[in-house]
């Protein structure tokens, strides 16, 4: 299964590079055939062709989400990981993102300490 098709999610991609390319400690690295992003090597965010997946969202901000974005449980394969929230979105919807993005990152850099 293809969670990432690096034409269409090309621009999501690039939008959220320009997110997260200036905080300290990021890292890119392919996960699921995924542009996947790591705080200090502990993962926080995956881009897949029609979103992207936070791995260390708290759950304060989840309800805030929810009513911004269309979401759902990450998918791999037959596998569901319930504790990633899968977020549809565009690269429109990048700067919307970016604060989810950022709790997401910072929940990992806690966690790599």
């Amino acid at each position: 299964m293809t969670y990432y098709d690096p034409e269409t999610g090309a621009a999501l991609k690039a939008a959220v590079d320009d997110v997260v390319a200036a905080w300290p400690s990021v890292t890119e690295q392919r996960m699921f055939g995924c542009p996947s992003y790591r705080a200090d090597g502990t993962l926080f965010a995956v881009v897949v062709t029609d979103g992207v997946a936070l791995t260390r969202l708290p759950e304060t901000h989840r309800t805030e989400l929810d009513a911004a974005f269309e979401t759902g449980p990450f998918q791999a394969g037959e596998r569901t990981v319930t504790k990633w929230v899968q977020v549809t979105a565009d690269e429109g919807d990048a700067a919307r993102l970016a604060p989810f993005l950022e709790a997401s990152y910072e929940a990992a850099l806690e966690e790599a300490e």
